[in-house]
C-alpha cells in the first residue's frame, strides 16, 4: 500500500501555527489558501493526497473543492470538522490508502489511532513543512481565546501515551462473530 491519505483538521493546524494563523496582514480566508498552497506544491510526492477539513458555519458553510491532489471539505452543521474526520477514516481505513490524520486535537488522535490510522502532532507537521519549530507560549494558553497555543504537560503525557500504544489496522482483527461460529 504505497498510495496515502493525510486528513488534515484545517482550522486545527491553521490556528496553531504562527505562519498561518490569521493577523492584522492575512484574512482567514488568506490562511485556508496559504494552507492549500503548502500541501499541492510541499508536500510528498504523487501517491499523497490531501483532504482538508474545515468547520462550515450555517451562515457560511463553504464549497467543497478538489484542485489536484487536494480536496476541501467543510463541515454541515450540526456536524463538525472532527465529526467528518472521524467518518472519514472510519470509511476508508483498510483501503487502498494509508491514513495519517494530522491534528493537534486528542480526541481525534486517539479516535484515529483506534481506528490503525496513523497520526501527526499539527504543529510538528508544519514545522517540519516550514522549517521552523512548534509555537511557544504558556501551555494550554489560547492565542485568540480558543485553541492552545502550546500543549499542556497533561496533554505532552496523552499524546506520548498515544504515540507509544501502536495499534494494527481494524481490518486486521479477527471477527469475534467468525470464531464462535465455528
Amino acid at each position: 500500500m504505497d498510495a496515502r491519505l493525510i486528513i488534515v483538521d484545517g482550522y486545527n493546524v491553521i490556528l496553531r501555527s504562527p505562519r498561518l494563523r490569521p493577523d492584522e496582514t492575512r484574512t482567514l480566508r488568506d490562511s485556508r489558501d496559504k494552507l492549500v498552497n503548502l500541501l499541492s506544491w510541499m508536500m510528498g510526492g504523487n501517491n499523497v493526497r490531501f483532504l482538508v477539513v474545515f468547520d462550515g458555519t450555517h451562515d457560511a458553510p463553504g464549497r467543497d473543492v478538489t484542485s489536484g491532489r487536494v480536496q476541501i471539505t467543510w463541515s454541515r452543521p450540526p456536524a463538525t470538522a472532527d465529526d467528518i474526520i472521524r467518518d472519514c477514516v472510519e470509511k476508508w481505513i483498510g483501503g487502498d490508502e494509508h491514513i495519517t490524520v494530522v491534528t493537534s486535537d486528542i480526541e481525534v488522535a486517539r479516535h484515529a489511532r483506534a481506528m490503525g490510522a496513523d497520526i501527526s502532532l499539527g504543529d510538528l507537521f508544519l514545522a517540519s513543512a516550514f522549517n521552523d519549530t512548534p509555537i511557544k507560549g504558556k501551555p494550554g494558553e489560547a492565542a485568540d481565546g480558543d485553541k492552545p497555543v502550546s500543549l499542556s504537560k497533561k496533554e505532552l503525557q496523552e499524546w506520548a501515551e498515544l504515540f507509544q500504544r501502536r495499534t494494527p489496522h481494524a481490518s486486521s482483527a479477527p471477527d469475534e462473530r467468525d470464531a464462535s461460529d465455528d
